[in-house]
């Protein structure tokens, strides 16, 4: 398969959702893009496009989408990028058994931690901050 952008943008043709067929079809290709052990930047940029019409169209179906902890939006991250405590830790200078005991729900993420992740994974420092 070749991982040019604009090569995957015609394989899969990606097209505002409006059916539920089109609805599976459209989770079955972000599923097979998950699942690769390792993903171009250009499968990359599919997934966060095709993720986005998934979610322009579950908000027009009136699905609300639960919001996750702290320890949740981490540990989805960490499967989502397929990393080890070990691998995050050295990645973001936050120690293993911190991170250890922050998924294991004994410590919350201190303000300093989570901008250390947010900074490793690319987003907002609020989602590994709770309310």
């Amino acid at each position: 398969m070749s991982t040019t952008y604009e090569t995957l943008l015609q394989e899969f043709v990606p097209r505002p959702i409006s059916s539920q067929r089109a609805y599976r079809r459209t989770l079955k290709q972000i599923d097979g893009l998950i699942r690769k052990a390792k993903r171009s930047r250009a499968e990359d940029d599919l997934l966060e496009l095709l993720s986005t019409l998934v979610e322009q169209y579950e908000i027009r179906q009136g699905h609300t989408t639960p919001e996750l902890s702290p320890r949740d939006r981490l540990a989805g991250l960490i499967e989502a990028h397929g990393l080890t405590q070990t691998e995050l830790s050295r990645a973001s200078q936050v120690p293993r058994t911190t991170i250890n005991e922050i998924l294991a729900g004994r410590r919350s993420i201190s303000k300093a931690n989570a901008l250390r992740l947010a900074n490793y994974f690319g987003v907002p420092t609020e989602e590994f901050l709770a309310e």
